[in-house]
């Protein structure tokens, strides 16, 4: 009994040496409290890319409205004649938050708390992207929120599923959030959301180190039997 017990154990460790994981869902997104500023000072988010379309747009770490902690990230777009305009956050999770590739088979989604105060012609914009090596999107899902609300209120995506692996540039896959405020194609449109706890769920590919430590005690836990 115990031989099968120790050689299913081993059977376990080297299908995960070969890449093949059983290991739950983990969070694969990093400061989606936004409790950590950045380089750029107090109103940058720490492994967030912030991006506005308009000198009058904003998209900065804030302590007004968090809906927990003490921070939250503050999006503000003011739209222009015959022009729409966005503020917005993005991450990816290798580049911004330092992640391994996520592992293929595996499911993806994400989720977050936004207060979407809005303007006229304001929207919400979110989406979830899985992307592969080079950068190109290979799942996406997109929504879009037209209601405004005073109040925090929680989004989710579906799950989607991680390609299997391939010749590069499919040899690695990433997770890739935006969440934006835009603001009509003209003056006196406006779009303001305060986002918070921002969440990726995802396996990653295990790190071989942890692999083959696994696997190495295993090996002295059968010596021992």
């Amino acid at each position: 009994m115990r031989k099968v017990f120790v050689s299913s154990c081993l059977a376990l460790f080297m299908a995960l040496a070969m890449g093949v994981s059983p290991a739950a869902a983990t969070i694969v997104s990093g400061n989606g409290g936004f409790e950590l500023a950045g380089g750029g000072g107090a109103a940058d988010s720490a492994q967030w890319t912030e991006i506005t379309t308009s000198a009058a747009n904003l998209s900065e770490r804030t302590m007004t409205n968090p809906n927990s902690g003490s921070y939250s990230h503050h999006l503000y777009a003011e739209g222009m004649d015959a022009l729409g305009t966005v503020a917005a956050i993005t991450q990816h999770s290798a580049n911004d938050a330092g992640f391994a590739s996520l592992l293929e088979g595996t499911t993806l989604s994400a989720s977050f708390d936004a207060m979407t105060p809005f303007g006229p012609g304001g929207v919400m914009n979110y989406s979830l992207r899985i992307l592969n090596s080079a950068g190109a999107i290979v799942q996406i899902y997109n929504n879009t929120i037209p209601n405004p609300s005073a109040v925090y209120n929680t989004y989710t995506t579906p799950n989607l599923i991680v390609p299997a692996f391939g010749a590069a540039p499919n040899d690695a896959f990433y997770a890739f959030i935006e969440i934006n405020a835009a603001a009509g194609g003209f003056v006196g449109s406006t779009s303001e959301i305060y986002v918070d706890n921002v969440a990726i769920n995802g396996t990653l590919v295990p790190e071989p180190s942890s692999v083959l430590l696994l696997l190495f005690g295993a090996m002295g836990l059968r010596r021992r039997r």
